[in-house]
Protein backbone atom coordinates (compact mmCIF):
# COMPACT_ATOMS: atom_id res chain seq x y z
CA UNK A 1 0.00 0.00 0.00
CA UNK A 2 3.32 2.47 0.74
CA UNK A 3 5.37 2.88 -1.80
CA UNK A 4 8.74 4.39 -0.97
CA UNK A 5 9.74 5.59 -4.50
CA UNK A 6 9.67 9.29 -5.40
CA UNK A 7 9.34 10.68 -2.03
CA UNK A 8 11.80 11.38 1.28
CA UNK A 9 11.83 12.95 4.42
CA UNK A 10 13.40 16.20 4.59
CA UNK A 11 12.53 17.49 7.64
CA UNK A 12 11.98 14.79 10.11
CA UNK A 13 10.35 15.76 13.94
CA UNK A 14 12.80 15.82 16.21
CA UNK A 15 10.97 14.01 19.67
CA UNK A 16 12.08 11.39 21.62
CA UNK A 17 12.21 8.27 18.97
CA UNK A 18 10.08 5.99 21.63
CA UNK A 19 7.58 8.97 22.01
CA UNK A 20 4.07 8.77 20.19
CA UNK A 21 2.18 11.86 19.88
CA UNK A 22 -1.20 12.16 20.86
CA UNK A 23 -2.51 13.41 16.89
CA UNK A 24 -0.49 13.43 13.64
CA UNK A 25 -1.94 16.33 11.44
CA UNK A 26 -1.40 15.90 7.56
CA UNK A 27 -1.55 18.30 5.24
CA UNK A 28 -0.84 18.41 1.43
CA UNK A 29 0.90 21.20 -0.04
CA UNK A 30 0.60 22.26 -3.80
CA UNK A 31 0.17 25.89 -5.18
CA UNK A 32 -2.01 27.57 -1.86
CA UNK A 33 0.61 30.53 -1.15
CA UNK A 34 -2.69 32.39 -1.02
CA UNK A 35 -3.65 30.06 2.33
CA UNK A 36 -0.90 27.93 3.57
CA UNK A 37 -0.15 30.49 6.05
CA UNK A 38 -4.06 30.80 7.48
CA UNK A 39 -3.64 26.81 7.23
CA UNK A 40 -0.46 27.00 9.16
CA UNK A 41 -1.14 29.48 11.98
CA UNK A 42 -4.21 27.86 13.24
CA UNK A 43 -2.45 24.38 13.50
CA UNK A 44 0.35 25.71 15.10
CA UNK A 45 -1.57 27.25 17.48
CA UNK A 46 -3.77 24.55 18.70
CA UNK A 47 -4.20 23.59 22.94
CA UNK A 48 -3.10 20.48 22.01
CA UNK A 49 0.24 20.75 23.03
CA UNK A 50 1.32 17.13 22.21
CA UNK A 51 1.04 16.37 18.04
CA UNK A 52 2.84 15.98 15.28
CA UNK A 53 2.83 17.84 11.71
CA UNK A 54 3.12 15.56 8.55
CA UNK A 55 3.53 18.35 5.80
CA UNK A 56 3.73 16.98 2.24
CA UNK A 57 5.57 18.79 -0.22
CA UNK A 58 3.73 17.91 -3.78
CA UNK A 59 6.33 19.61 -6.04
CA UNK A 60 4.14 22.88 -5.22
CA UNK A 61 5.32 25.56 -7.85
CA UNK A 62 4.92 28.95 -5.64
CA UNK A 63 6.16 29.72 -2.19
CA UNK A 64 3.91 27.81 -0.11
CA UNK A 65 7.02 25.89 1.55
CA UNK A 66 8.61 29.10 1.71
CA UNK A 67 5.88 30.94 3.69
CA UNK A 68 5.26 27.49 5.87
CA UNK A 69 8.94 28.03 6.85
CA UNK A 70 8.42 31.43 7.98
CA UNK A 71 4.88 30.76 9.97
CA UNK A 72 7.38 27.68 11.45
CA UNK A 73 9.31 30.10 12.75
CA UNK A 74 7.10 31.98 14.32
CA UNK A 75 5.84 28.73 17.05
CA UNK A 76 9.04 27.83 17.51
CA UNK A 77 7.95 25.23 20.05
CA UNK A 78 6.54 23.27 17.10
CA UNK A 79 9.57 23.00 15.11
CA UNK A 80 10.42 19.91 16.62
CA UNK A 81 6.98 18.18 16.00
CA UNK A 82 7.24 19.03 12.32
CA UNK A 83 7.86 16.05 9.52
CA UNK A 84 8.05 17.62 6.04
CA UNK A 85 7.81 15.28 3.04
CA UNK A 86 9.23 16.18 -0.02
CA UNK A 87 7.69 14.08 -3.26
CA UNK A 88 10.11 14.17 -6.04
CA UNK A 89 7.79 14.91 -9.15
CA UNK A 90 4.05 15.80 -8.57
CA UNK A 91 2.07 12.96 -8.06
CA UNK A 92 -1.25 14.10 -6.48
CA UNK A 93 -3.65 14.09 -3.44
CA UNK A 94 -3.77 10.37 -3.42
CA UNK A 95 -0.31 9.69 -3.33
CA UNK A 96 0.66 12.02 -1.23
CA UNK A 97 -2.41 11.18 1.06
CA UNK A 98 -0.55 7.53 1.28
CA UNK A 99 2.83 9.16 1.95
CA UNK A 100 1.43 11.48 4.34
CA UNK A 101 0.14 8.48 6.40
CA UNK A 102 3.40 6.31 6.11
CA UNK A 103 5.40 8.66 8.35
CA UNK A 104 2.57 9.37 10.78
CA UNK A 105 2.98 8.23 14.27
CA UNK A 106 0.15 9.97 16.30
CA UNK A 107 -1.89 7.50 18.60
CA UNK A 108 -4.74 9.22 15.91
CA UNK A 109 -4.31 10.55 12.70
CA UNK A 110 -5.98 13.61 11.20
CA UNK A 111 -6.07 15.23 7.66
CA UNK A 112 -6.45 18.99 6.77
CA UNK A 113 -6.64 20.67 3.63
CA UNK A 114 -3.81 23.48 3.18
CA UNK A 115 -6.51 26.34 2.07
CA UNK A 116 -8.73 25.23 5.21
CA UNK A 117 -8.07 26.43 8.92
CA UNK A 118 -9.26 24.83 11.87
CA UNK A 119 -10.33 26.04 15.39
CA UNK A 120 -7.98 26.14 17.75
CA UNK A 121 -9.43 23.80 20.15
CA UNK A 122 -10.20 21.35 18.23
CA UNK A 123 -7.88 18.67 18.22
CA UNK A 124 -7.82 18.77 21.79
CA UNK A 125 -11.34 18.74 21.64
CA UNK A 126 -11.51 15.36 19.76
CA UNK A 127 -8.90 13.33 21.39
CA UNK A 128 -10.35 14.04 24.71
CA UNK A 129 -13.57 12.60 23.37
CA UNK A 130 -11.83 9.78 21.37
CA UNK A 131 -10.02 9.23 24.86
CA UNK A 132 -13.41 9.52 26.61
CA UNK A 133 -15.61 7.16 24.87
CA UNK A 134 -13.01 4.81 24.07
CA UNK A 135 -13.35 5.49 20.55
CA UNK A 136 -11.82 4.19 17.13
CA UNK A 137 -13.27 7.33 15.02
CA UNK A 138 -14.42 10.66 16.03
CA UNK A 139 -16.49 13.05 13.53
CA UNK A 140 -17.10 17.13 14.34
CA UNK A 141 -19.22 19.60 12.52
CA UNK A 142 -17.59 22.45 10.33
CA UNK A 143 -18.29 25.42 8.85
CA UNK A 144 -18.11 26.05 5.17
CA UNK A 145 -17.27 29.28 4.36
CA UNK A 146 -15.86 31.93 1.66
CA UNK A 147 -13.63 33.34 3.79
CA UNK A 148 -16.17 36.05 4.97
CA UNK A 149 -19.73 34.27 5.12
CA UNK A 150 -19.87 30.83 7.23
CA UNK A 151 -22.56 28.07 7.25
CA UNK A 152 -22.37 25.39 9.60
CA UNK A 153 -22.82 21.95 8.72
CA UNK A 154 -23.88 19.28 10.67
CA UNK A 155 -23.11 14.99 10.79
CA UNK A 156 -26.17 13.38 12.57
CA UNK A 157 -24.43 10.97 14.97
CA UNK A 158 -24.55 7.85 13.22
CA UNK A 159 -23.55 4.02 13.89
CA UNK A 160 -20.98 2.19 11.71
CA UNK A 161 -23.70 0.95 9.20
CA UNK A 162 -25.65 4.32 8.88
CA UNK A 163 -22.24 6.38 8.33
CA UNK A 164 -21.15 4.02 5.77
CA UNK A 165 -24.67 4.12 3.95
CA UNK A 166 -24.01 8.29 4.15
CA UNK A 167 -20.47 8.32 2.63
CA UNK A 168 -21.55 6.18 -0.11
CA UNK A 169 -24.62 7.67 -1.01
CA UNK A 170 -22.70 10.97 -0.40
CA UNK A 171 -25.32 12.27 2.57
CA UNK A 172 -22.77 12.27 4.46
CA UNK A 173 -19.29 14.34 3.74
CA UNK A 174 -16.36 11.86 3.39
CA UNK A 175 -13.82 14.31 4.02
CA UNK A 176 -11.14 13.14 6.15
CA UNK A 177 -10.82 16.43 7.82
CA UNK A 178 -13.68 16.28 10.14
CA UNK A 179 -12.95 12.78 11.44
CA UNK A 180 -9.97 12.12 14.11
CA UNK A 181 -8.79 8.29 13.55
CA UNK A 182 -7.28 6.16 15.47
CA UNK A 183 -3.76 4.91 14.17
CA UNK A 184 -4.12 1.25 13.91
CA UNK A 185 -7.60 1.93 11.96
CA UNK A 186 -5.45 3.24 9.32
CA UNK A 187 -2.85 0.41 9.54
CA UNK A 188 -5.77 -1.95 8.37
CA UNK A 189 -6.52 -0.28 5.48
CA UNK A 190 -5.94 -2.48 2.50
CA UNK A 191 -7.22 -0.79 -0.60
CA UNK A 192 -5.64 2.43 -1.46
CA UNK A 193 -6.85 5.01 -3.93
CA UNK A 194 -5.89 5.36 -7.51
CA UNK A 195 -7.00 8.80 -8.10
CA UNK A 196 -7.40 12.30 -7.18
CA UNK A 197 -11.51 12.43 -7.21
CA UNK A 198 -13.04 10.62 -4.30
CA UNK A 199 -10.34 9.39 -3.26
CA UNK A 200 -11.28 10.49 0.23
CA UNK A 201 -14.46 8.07 -0.24
CA UNK A 202 -11.70 5.07 -0.54
CA UNK A 203 -10.51 6.06 2.75
CA UNK A 204 -13.62 6.98 4.79
CA UNK A 205 -15.55 3.84 3.84
CA UNK A 206 -12.56 1.38 4.95
CA UNK A 207 -11.97 3.49 7.83
CA UNK A 208 -15.44 3.42 8.94
CA UNK A 209 -15.71 -0.45 8.64
CA UNK A 210 -12.54 -0.67 10.53
CA UNK A 211 -13.82 1.29 13.68
CA UNK A 212 -15.53 -0.39 16.15
CA UNK A 213 -16.79 2.40 18.17
CA UNK A 214 -17.49 5.74 16.37
CA UNK A 215 -17.74 8.98 18.49
CA UNK A 216 -20.07 12.46 17.41
CA UNK A 217 -18.60 15.71 18.71
CA UNK A 218 -21.74 18.32 18.02
CA UNK A 219 -19.52 21.79 17.43
CA UNK A 220 -18.10 23.05 13.91
CA UNK A 221 -14.42 22.69 14.80
CA UNK A 222 -13.22 23.09 11.11
CA UNK A 223 -13.46 25.68 8.39
CA UNK A 224 -14.29 24.04 4.85
CA UNK A 225 -12.94 26.80 2.25
CA UNK A 226 -14.82 26.96 -1.12
CA UNK A 227 -12.21 28.09 -3.31
CA UNK A 228 -13.60 28.90 -6.41
CA UNK A 229 -10.08 28.69 -8.32
CA UNK A 230 -9.62 24.81 -7.32
CA UNK A 231 -8.95 22.49 -9.76
CA UNK A 232 -12.08 20.97 -8.70
CA UNK A 233 -14.22 23.82 -10.39
CA UNK A 234 -12.57 23.94 -13.39
CA UNK A 235 -15.17 23.57 -16.24
CA UNK A 236 -12.87 22.99 -19.29
CA UNK A 237 -13.90 19.59 -21.20
CA UNK A 238 -10.72 17.86 -20.42
CA UNK A 239 -10.49 18.21 -16.62
CA UNK A 240 -14.40 16.99 -16.56
CA UNK A 241 -13.52 14.02 -18.75
CA UNK A 242 -10.27 13.61 -16.48
CA UNK A 243 -12.22 13.95 -13.19
CA UNK A 244 -14.93 11.23 -13.98
CA UNK A 245 -12.27 8.95 -15.07
CA UNK A 246 -10.86 9.23 -11.84
CA UNK A 247 -13.99 8.79 -9.79
CA UNK A 248 -14.61 5.67 -11.74
CA UNK A 249 -11.13 4.36 -11.07
CA UNK A 250 -11.51 4.89 -7.20
CA UNK A 251 -15.52 3.96 -7.25
CA UNK A 252 -14.03 0.95 -8.36
CA UNK A 253 -11.72 0.23 -6.00
CA UNK A 254 -14.66 0.75 -3.31
CA UNK A 255 -16.51 -2.01 -5.05
CA UNK A 256 -13.79 -4.33 -4.88
CA UNK A 257 -13.49 -3.44 -1.20
CA UNK A 258 -16.98 -3.94 -0.42
CA UNK A 259 -17.27 -7.21 -2.38
CA UNK A 260 -14.07 -8.62 -0.32
CA UNK A 261 -15.84 -7.74 2.27
CA UNK A 262 -19.22 -9.23 0.80
CA UNK A 263 -21.03 -5.99 1.35
CA UNK A 264 -22.28 -5.51 -1.94
CA UNK A 265 -25.95 -6.89 -1.03
CA UNK A 266 -25.59 -4.87 1.71
CA UNK A 267 -25.42 -1.57 0.34
CA UNK A 268 -26.40 -2.01 -3.29
CA UNK A 269 -29.10 0.51 -3.26
CA UNK A 270 -25.97 3.27 -1.97
CA UNK A 271 -23.64 1.51 -4.53
CA UNK A 272 -26.31 2.72 -7.34
CA UNK A 273 -25.98 6.43 -6.12
CA UNK A 274 -22.19 6.02 -5.95
CA UNK A 275 -22.45 5.09 -9.44
CA UNK A 276 -24.23 8.01 -10.29
CA UNK A 277 -21.67 10.52 -8.76
CA UNK A 278 -18.83 9.77 -11.55
CA UNK A 279 -21.97 10.48 -14.19
CA UNK A 280 -21.97 14.30 -12.00
CA UNK A 281 -18.49 15.50 -13.18
CA UNK A 282 -20.14 15.54 -17.01
CA UNK A 283 -23.07 17.51 -16.14
CA UNK A 284 -21.04 20.74 -17.31
CA UNK A 285 -20.21 18.95 -20.72
CA UNK A 286 -23.82 17.28 -20.73
CA UNK A 287 -25.68 20.86 -20.26
CA UNK A 288 -23.50 22.54 -22.69
CA UNK A 289 -23.49 19.69 -25.74
CA UNK A 290 -25.82 17.20 -25.07
CA UNK A 291 -25.67 15.90 -28.22
CA UNK A 292 -21.86 15.34 -28.11
CA UNK A 293 -21.61 13.59 -24.55
CA UNK A 294 -24.74 12.04 -24.18
CA UNK A 295 -23.11 8.98 -24.73
CA UNK A 296 -20.51 9.15 -22.94
CA UNK A 297 -22.44 10.09 -19.72
CA UNK A 298 -24.89 7.04 -20.01
CA UNK A 299 -22.03 4.53 -20.55
CA UNK A 300 -20.60 5.28 -17.32
CA UNK A 301 -21.88 2.28 -15.17
CA UNK A 302 -24.83 1.75 -17.47
CA UNK A 303 -26.06 -0.77 -15.52
CA UNK A 304 -27.26 1.84 -13.20
CA UNK A 305 -29.78 3.27 -17.01
CA UNK A 306 -32.18 0.49 -15.44
CA UNK A 307 -31.84 0.76 -11.78
CA UNK A 308 -31.14 4.42 -10.96
CA UNK A 309 -34.83 5.79 -11.43
CA UNK A 310 -36.26 2.92 -9.36
CA UNK A 311 -34.06 3.24 -6.44
CA UNK A 312 -36.60 4.26 -3.57
CA UNK A 313 -33.62 5.93 -1.57
CA UNK A 314 -33.14 8.16 -4.60
CA UNK A 315 -34.69 11.69 -3.67
CA UNK A 316 -37.47 11.85 -6.45
CA UNK A 317 -36.68 15.02 -8.59
CA UNK A 318 -32.97 13.00 -8.97
CA UNK A 319 -34.49 10.48 -10.55
CA UNK A 320 -37.38 12.10 -12.47
CA UNK A 321 -33.97 14.66 -13.51
CA UNK A 322 -31.72 11.16 -14.08
CA UNK A 323 -35.06 9.54 -15.84
CA UNK A 324 -35.56 12.96 -18.74
CA UNK A 325 -31.68 13.04 -19.23
CA UNK A 326 -32.00 9.54 -20.28
CA UNK A 327 -34.85 10.30 -22.41
CA UNK A 328 -32.59 12.73 -23.44
CA UNK A 329 -34.94 15.88 -22.18
CA UNK A 330 -33.37 17.22 -19.58
CA UNK A 331 -30.15 18.71 -20.79
CA UNK A 332 -32.36 20.74 -23.37
CA UNK A 333 -35.06 21.94 -21.05
CA UNK A 334 -31.81 22.91 -18.72
CA UNK A 335 -30.71 24.97 -21.19
CA UNK A 336 -34.49 26.32 -22.75
CA UNK A 337 -34.87 27.27 -18.34
CA UNK A 338 -32.17 28.97 -18.30
CA UNK A 339 -33.09 31.30 -21.57
CA UNK A 340 -36.05 32.20 -20.36
CA UNK A 341 -35.19 33.04 -16.92
CA UNK A 342 -35.53 36.06 -16.45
Amino acid sequence: MYPKESYWLVYPATQRADHRPKVSVIVLVYNVERYIRRCAESLFAQTLDDMEFVFVDDCTPDRSMAILEEVLKEYPQRKPQVRIVRHERNLGAAQGRIHGIRVATGDYIIHCDSDDWVDVDMYRRMHEKAVADGADMVVCDWYETNGINQKPCYTPPVNRSDLMRGILNRSISASLCNKLIAHNIYDAITHSPQAHMMEDVVYSIQLAYRSRRIAYLSRPLYYYFTNSTSICHEPSVLSCLARCSQACSNIDVILNFLDNEKLATQYKEEIVVLKNSARVFLWPLLKSKPSKYYKVWSNVYPEINSVYPRTPTVIRRFRIIFLLTLWRIYPYLHKFLHLIKP
